[in-house]
């Protein structure tokens, strides 16, 4: 068995390699590929404006969307920013935070990039963030959920 290795390839790098053996009896060769693909190192990207704020009745079924671009494997995480003895932060300056959802085992991105609340309640209203962080840094993108009970128009639409 021979092989090569080729390590810090660069795009430069992509074309045709060709492994040929020969003896006495002949000569034999097979062509390999080698494409290279480039990305940047870098933190994760957000889509400006996701989530975006929501406005929903008391007993609703809301979705948070957070779309997330990153070359690198990201970490996608959940938050809701609680006080703590009447206080968002704490002395370091860092925002109280309750982890609703991260990824397990077998949680793929697609589904870490959206946060379901079932039948809302007036106590699930506030700020919602979405955490995407990989090897590089991370980045965050926050939105309000505002939670009425019973009529209110909006947009000229009558919730009930």
């Amino acid at each position: 068995m021979w092989t090569i290795i080729m390590e810090s390839v660069v795009p430069a790098d992509k074309g045709n390699y060709t492994c040929l053996v020969e003896n006495r009896y002949g000569s034999i060769n097979h062509t390999y590929q080698l494409d290279v693909i480039e990305y940047s190192l870098n933190r994760p990207i957000l889509q400006d404006g996701l989530p975006a704020n929501r406005t929903v009745v008391v007993g609703s079924d809301v979705e948070f969307v957070c779309k997330v671009f990153s070359d690198l494997q990201p970490h996608i995480q959940w938050l809701k920013h609680i006080e703590v003895n009447g206080s968002r932060g704490g002395p370091d300056g860092l925002p109280y935070v309750r982890l609703l959802k991260t990824a397990g085992v077998n949680t793929t991105d697609k589904e870490m990039e959206v946060l379901q609340i079932r039948n809302v309640s007036l106590e699930d209203a506030g700020e919602y963030t979405c955490l995407a962080g990989n090897s590089v840094g991370y980045a965050h993108h926050s939105a309000w959920l505002t939670v009425y009970e019973g009529i209110f128009a909006s947009h000229g639409t009558v919730f009930v």
